[in-house]
């Protein structure tokens, strides 16, 4: 092998592992960004589920405020649950067995029957959350994946 080819392939190679490099760094990137605006958003679900003044604020015309704060901590778990299948700690079938677990709860069903299409609406786009979505929908009406 010549001594150019060889420094090229040297150099290619060196290109290629900064590369795959960026793209891990980039990907670390993004879970430490979803990590944080979930934690600042369960937060937030902790604190409106058990502060009767703030859920009085933010429940929806019409709805108990009571029924609102079962709701929202419903809806924490559920992100918690969220978190962890975005950042690739739960497999496909691990989804859908918690899926199948926390629908057989009263509050999350209901949780689901009052803000799932919701839910969905919101994670059109996002493949990921597409996935997370029809797992808890495919539970919430006897379905499974």
């Amino acid at each position: 092998m010549k001594s150019s080819t060889a420094i090229l392939t040297a150099g290619a190679s060196l290109a290629a592992v900064g590369v795959t490099h960026l793209v891990q760094e980039a990907r670390h990137q993004r879970q430490r960004n979803a990590a944080v605006t979930a934690s600042h958003q369960m937060d937030w679900l902790s604190r409106v589920s058990t502060d009767e003044e703030l859920a009085t604020v933010w429940a929806p015309q019409g709805m108990d405020v009571h029924t609102y704060q079962v709701h929202m901590a419903a809806n924490r778990g559920l992100c918690q649950l969220s978190l962890r299948h975005r950042l690739g700690l739960v497999s496909k079938r691990q989804l859908a067995f918690y899926a199948r677990e926390l629908m057989e709860k009263g509050a999350y069903r209901r949780y689901w029957d009052e803000f799932g299409a919701l839910r969905q609406e919101e994670a059109l786009g996002n493949r990921i959350e597409e996935r997370f979505t029809r797992a808890m929908s495919l539970a919430a009406h006897g379905g499974g994946l």
